[in-house]
C-alpha cells in the first residue's frame, strides 16, 4: 500500500499540494499516461472540478498535459518535479522509481489508444475491487515496466520466451500487455492481459493474436509463468488465464474462428470480452467467454 501520511517537511516544501493531489500524481506515475476522463473517474466528482485542479498542478509543474491527434481528451504525464513528490511519498530515493523522463509527448494515435485502453482496464479493475471484500489485488505489472540499458533502451521486465513443444529449436519471444494476480481466500490466481485493437491480422501464426496464443499455450505447459510467484509473493499458481479485450463481437468471433483453424488441443484458459463491457461494475462478473467457440459458458475473474 502507498503511504498517505507524509513527513512534516514534505508539507513545508509542497504546502500547496493536497492529499488528493498526491494520490492523483501517484496514479499518473503508476499509469504513465492518463486522460482527463480517466483522472475524473479515479479522483473527481465532475470534470469541471478535475479541470480546475489539473490546471493548478500544471502551473506548479508537477504534471504536463497535451493534446494528441484524433483523441478528444487531454493526456497527462509526470514531470521530474512530480517524480520528486512520488519519491518523497513512497520514502525512496528518486533513482528507485525507474522514472523515465518523457521529453517528447507521444502523439502516435495507435500507440496512445492502446495505452489508454490498457489503463481503462486497470482503472476498471481497481474500482471494481474497491466494491468487494472478497478479492485482493496482489499487484499489476504493465508491459512498459523495465530497466534502462546503457544505450538508453529499456529491457521490459515481463518480456519472456518459451520453446515450442513441437519444435524445441524454435523460440517464441513475447511481451504481454500486462500481468496481474488476484487473491481470494488465501489462494492466488494469475492473469495475463492482452488489448486487441482489431488491427492485427488473424491468419499469421508469427504475429498478433495467433502468436500470442502459441506463446501462452507453450508457456502454460512449460510452467515458466511460476516466475511471478516472487513478484506477487504468493504460493505456486495452479495455472493462469489469458484475458483478451477486443473491439467488437464480430472481431471476437473471428478470433475464435482463426484459433479453431489452428486446432489447438486446449484454448479454454484464454478468455475474451469486448471493450464496452470493461466497466468497474462488470469487470469481475461473467462477461468473459472462452476462445474455444464450442464452450458456451460465461466466466468471471472474481
Amino acid at each position: 500500500m502507498i503511504p498517505l501520511i507524509l513527513p512534516s517537511t514534505f508539507y513545508i516544501l509542497h504546502s500547496q499540494v493536497t492529499e488528493r493531489d498526491i494520490k492523483l500524481i501517484l496514479d499518473v506515475y503508476k499509469h504513465r499516461y492518463l486522460s482527463t476522463s480517466q483522472i475524473v473517474q479515479l479522483h473527481f466528482p465532475s470534470r469541471q472540478t478535475a479541470n480546475r485542479r489539473l490546471r493548478a498542478l500544471l502551473e506548479e509543474g508537477y504534471l504536463k498535459g497535451y493534446k494528441a491527434p484524433s483523441i478528444d481528451d487531454r493526456i497527462f504525464h509526470l514531470t521530474p518535479k512530480g517524480a520528486e513528490i512520488v519519491a518523497s511519498t513512497l520514502g525512496v530515493p528518486p533513482d528507485a522509481l525507474h522514472f523515465r523522463r518523457i521529453a517528447d509527448a507521444a502523439k502516435d494515435y495507435y500507440f496512445l489508444k492502446h495505452f489508454l485502453a490498457l489503463n481503462e482496464f486497470r482503472i476498471a479493475l481497481t474500482l471494481g475491487l474497491k466494491a468487494t471484500d472478497a478479492l485482493n489485488l496482489l499487484g499489476f505489472i504493465p508491459e512498459y515496466y523495465g530497466e534502462k540499458t546503457d544505450k538508453g533502451g529499456v529491457v521490459k521486465y515481463i518480456r519472456d520466451f518459451v520453446c515450442d513443444i513441437k519444435d524445441p529449436e524454435q523460440r517464441i519471444n513475447f511481451t504481454p500487455d500486462g500481468v496481474f494476480a488476484l487473491e481470494k481466500d488465501g489462494n492466488a490466481a494469475l492473469f495475463f492481459l492482452e488489448i486487441d485493437r482489431g488491427t492485427e491480422i488473424l491468419s499469421n501464426p508469427d504475429k498478433g493474436v495467433l502468436k500470442a496464443v502459441y506463446f501462452y499455450y507453450n508457456y502454460f505447459i512449460s510452467g515458466k509463468y511460476q516466475r511471478y510467484t516472487e513478484d506477487f509473493k504468493c504460493q505456486p499458481f495452479r495455472g493462469f488465464r489469458v484475458l483478451f479485450v477486443t473491439t467488437t463481437e464480430t472481431r471476437l468471433s473471428n478470433m475464435q474462428a482463426a484459433v479453431s483453424r489452428e486446432r489447438f488441443k486446449e484454448t479454454r484458459f484464454v478468455w475474451l470480452t469486448t471493450a464496452d463491457k470493461i466497466q468497474p461494475e462488470t469487470i469481475l462478473t461473467n462477461i468473459w467467454q472462452s476462445l474455444d467457440p464450442s464452450d458456451a459458458n460465461r466466466y468471471r475473474i472474481g
